[in-house]
């Protein structure tokens, strides 16, 4: 008999892969700002207000005054599986807990000469968090049943403007990652006919660590109706140097089978080493006003997840755990289209995007089932004097996603996944 040891190492590496989604599929966070997703995201070119920090650090030098903004978007998810044979089998059902999720929002810009503006910023542009219900008999709990991830990013830009209708940008970002994931190893009962029981507990945690990388961005106003804007984020990598892996004994009852897996259970590694790759990503956007009172615009956002071909992990102190493990990422795009309609007292915005996913079929898992996805979104504005409000409200609608019986560890079935999100951010101009 011998335990699955590299079990810790492929949930790993599922969780890794998911933060760099956040702007073309996965459980990446893009809902910075509660004005730009009324228009589902599609702001590169038109963004006038301080989320520019994120969307086109080049439109800061347009921004009137100062600005401080705070936001946060409520993100509800759910998710379902059914399985075909042969495993989990025909008539297998599981679900996740509904997942509630709150990333915040805070950016301060001003400008500090003629030409001149910069914009400081703490969001969480990454992130995951993944339970399925009933972890003990969850039938694909030897590959994970609780995972989280946090990537909080702390953020400068600097922005000039060249002249009236052009403007650049630059910027650095600070990432502080976290990850912690946890399954249960199964080993069969001698004797049992077959049958598997629950032998131990797995868990992973890796504390905040940081990576950096830069931005660029450019701000086209062409004439009075056109603007082109484009941004690139570089790649960001974090390296994990002391994540904690410990393995905890579920006793079953049967005393040959406790006493074989006490013998060979893992001891607690405080060394396991890895890298987070957060891809590097292209954002570039055309806006059209074709009156005053509208903007319309779309957006077409590329991200780099062919780097993604294989992952490896260390544990310095048993090498029998070092794994590497194929993924096979393709790179993958994101289309965005919004408008927005400014009245006498308020502005109300909609949109609609569509996000290719990025994971191949084999690498569909209960921790990332990632699918192409439609989002439909709606927003409304009101200025208070010095204050501004928005509000946004958007339904995610996952096409349905089934491994096709190439699932790389034979979990296969169709996936199902909804996500509402709603964001409020109020900002003060002085």
């Amino acid at each position: 008999m011998k335990l699955h040891r590299s079990a810790i190492g492929a949930v790993l590496a599922a969780a890794i892969l998911v933060p760099g989604a956040a702007f073309a599929a996965g459980y990446g966070i893009y809902e910075q700002g509660a004005a730009a997703l009324g228009m589902a995201g599609a702001q590169t070119a038109s963004v006038h207000d301080a989320s520019a920090a994120f969307y086109n650090p080049a439109a800061l030098v347009r921004l009137d005054g100062k600005q401080l903004y705070l936001g946060g978007t409520w993100l509800r998810t759910s998710t379902s599986f059914a399985g075909v044979d042969p495993y989990p089998g025909f008539g297998t059902s599981e679900e996740m807990k509904t997942g509630n999720f709150f990333p915040p929002t805070v950016y301060w810009t001003n400008h500090f000469a003629e030409h001149w503006a910069y914009s400081a910023n703490f969001n969480a542009p990454f992130g995951l968090g993944v339970e399925w219900k009933n972890p003990d008999s969850f039938t694909g709990r030897d590959r994970v049943t609780k995972a989280s991830l946090q990537g909080m990013n702390l953020g400068l830009n600097l922005a000039w403007a060249a002249n009236e209708r052009l403007s650049f940008a630059a910027g650095f970002d600070a990432l502080l990652a976290g990850v912690e994931l946890n399954n249960i190893e199964e080993e069969v009962i001698p004797g049992g006919g077959g049958g598997k029981a629950n032998v131990a507990n797995v868990k992973l945690k890796a504390s905040n660590e940081a990576g950096y990388g830069f931005n660029a961005a450019a701000l086209w106003s062409a004439n009075d109706q056109w603007k082109f804007g484009a941004y690139y984020r570089s790649q960001i990598d974090v390296d994990i140097k002391k994540g904690e892996a410990t393995f905890t004994q579920i006793l079953t009852g049967n005393a040959p089978l406790d006493a074989t897996v006490a013998a060979i259970l893992p001891a607690k590694q405080t060394d396991v080493q890895t890298t987070l790759h957060f891809p590097a990503i292209f954002s570039f956007g055309a806006a059209w006003n074709p009156t005053p009172q509208w903007t319309w615009e779309a957006d077409v956002n590329w991200t780099k997840w062919s780097a993604f071909d294989s992952l490896a992990l260390k544990f310095p102190s048993s090498p029998d755990l070092n794994t590497s493990i194929p993924e096979e990422y393709g790179d993958s795009f994101r289309l965005s289209v919004g408008a927005e309609h400014r009245l006498s007292s308020f502005a109300y915005r909609f949109g609609y995007y569509f996000d290719q996913a990025a994971a191949p079929t084999e690498s569909v898992t209960p921790l990332l089932p990632d699918a192409n996805r439609h989002g439909a979104t709606f927003g409304l504005s009101r200025n208070y004097g010095r204050w501004t409000v928005d509000w946004y409200d958007m339904a995610l609608f996952f096409e349905n996603r089934s491994t096709e019986g190439q699932e790389r560890d034979g979990y296969n079935g169709t996936y199902k996944n909804f996500v509402n999100a709603m964001g409020l951010s109020v900002a003060y101009h002085w």
